[in-house]
């Protein structure tokens, strides 16, 4: 009876929780299951949580960053890759929007490979053939334009789109979830044409009904961060969400 895969074996992902525990928690799960619906066994996974006080937590994701807790932050995203590249991680990858850039760099300093949510998430928009896309995420995500420079136009969603957005990551993360009807009326409420809309912020993903991204139409940064994770571990592509 063989207890552990042969494919991959040796392979190691390291992921970087902590800012968003819901989110990577969510990365685990998912990707293990989607892992073992490809190969019929589990991944080795690695986890580092950042420990992080609330105060440096609101720091950087607050539409106006506080540039000395934001500092510090971005040094517990360097401890988390030393960490995880001593544990074997042979790729990183971290669920968070607002420290994406950060870790990418201090990976990269370290001769580490980045799995890039944000990139992943890009390729998937623009595989929709719009040239635009519209980004629900946090005023900080938003502000400090972490999904321009791929080749496709943001569109900010109106005022009251935002407030309802504002209000629905929060409650993602305080409780109660919000519900599928209310995630799908928000999307349908920030639709812009064709353009498809991306769910940056990744505490609201993952809370759709599984066809509501039929078409490219709603593109997750979590889904996609996934599937580029199972790719790295030995798992076939599937279409992002």
């Amino acid at each position: 009876m063989r207890v552990v895969s042969d494919a991959g074996s040796e392979t190691v992902l390291g992921i970087i929780g902590g800012a968003g525990v819901g989110a990577a928690a969510r990365l685990y799960i998912d990707l293990s299951a989607r892992v073992r619906a490809a190969t019929g066994s589990l991944p080795r996974i690695a986890l580092w949580n950042l420990p992080l006080s609330d105060a440096v937590e609101h720091a950087f994701t607050g539409a106006q960053p506080d540039t000395e807790l934001v500092a510090l932050a971005e040094g517990l995203v360097g401890e988390a890759i030393d960490r995880l590249a001593a544990a074997g991680a042979g790729a990183i990858a971290m669920p968070c929007n607002s420290l994406q850039r950060a870790a990418a760099h201090a990976a990269a300093a370290r001769g580490v490979p980045f799995i890039d949510m944000i990139a992943a998430t890009m390729d998937a928009a623009r595989s929709s053939g719009s040239r635009a896309a519209v980004l629900i995420a946090t005023e900080a995500t938003r502000a400090g334009g972490f999904y321009e420079g791929y080749d496709m136009a943001i569109i900010a969603p109106t005022a009251s789109v935002r407030e309802q957005a504002s209000g629905l990551i929060a409650r993602s993360v305080t409780g109660p979830l919000p519900s599928a009807d209310e995630m799908r009326g928000l999307v349908e409420r920030a639709r812009v044409g064709d353009a498809p809309v991306v769910l940056g912020c990744t505490d609201i993903c993952g809370l759709l009904d599984a066809d509501a991204g039929a078409a490219g139409e709603v593109v997750e940064s979590l889904g996609c961060l996934v599937e580029r994770c199972a790719e790295f571990l030995g798992a076939t592509a599937a279409s992002p969400r």
